[in-house]
């Protein structure tokens, strides 16, 4: 980390401090980060929707409709039965494609359990692998690892507006990402809590209609 990098962080840390509107709440623990049905919909599903209307619906859908679909053998099957278009309702070839990839990746990883994906991502080379899967970016890399309750924080259009709010300037990702977190670790609080309450205040604002991921 550059001496650069150090200060913004530093700046952000007092920008929130001093910033009486936000809220530091902390995330509740994903409730479906065991079903790997549901969390994979999720995670393939959020980018460039939104959330609330798009995304959750069709998560609570594969949960009622798929209980037992708890493992990466388990959901490819009940893929291959009903169909990945009727499993998801979702029609894009796009991130149909992701999801099989998704799978076929965690397939050829020897990755079963949520807890074999979590237990695997925390090497930066396995971090690193999984970023080949295509479509996958370091968002939805930083999204999947919030999910599975690891402390990170996933850099959306929200973190940026709210770093550039505080009057830091910078559009590279790992940057801001490096900022976030060394602020969360100045002020003493987990990086999930940084990056949640950030979010939620950004998204809550009049300007922000859209819940995007």
């Amino acid at each position: 980390m550059n001496n650069l990098t150090i200060i913004n962080a530093r700046k952000l840390a007092e920008y929130i401090l001093n910033d009486s509107t936000l809220l530091l709440v902390s995330p509740n623990r994903c409730p479906y980060k065991d079903h790997v049905g549901a969390l994979f919909t999720d995670i393939i599903l959020q980018a460039g929707v939104n959330y609330n209307t798009v995304v959750a619906p069709r998560v609570n859908y594969v949960l009622r409709k798929y209980p037992n679909a708890f493992s990466v053998i388990e959901f490819c099957s009940i893929i291959e039965s009903d169909g990945v278009k009727n499993v998801l309702k979702w029609k894009h070839p796009t991130k149909l494609k992701r999801m099989h990839d998704l799978l076929m990746f965690c397939m050829e990883h020897r990755i079963n359990y949520s807890k074999d994906l979590q237990a695997y991502l925390k090497k930066t080379q396995n971090q690193n692998s999984f970023l080949q899967i295509n479509g996958v970016g370091n968002k939805t890399l930083d999204y999947l690892l919030k999910l599975l309750g690891m402390e990170t924080v996933a850099v959306d259009r929200h973190i940026f507006s709210y770093v550039e709010k505080s009057g830091i300037e910078c559009k590279d990702y790992h940057t801001v990402k490096m900022i976030v977190e060394y602020a969360a670790d100045i002020l003493d609080i987990p990086r999930r809590t940084i990056d949640y309450s950030i979010w939620t205040y950004m998204s809550e604002k009049p300007m922000n209609k859209q819940l995007v991921l």
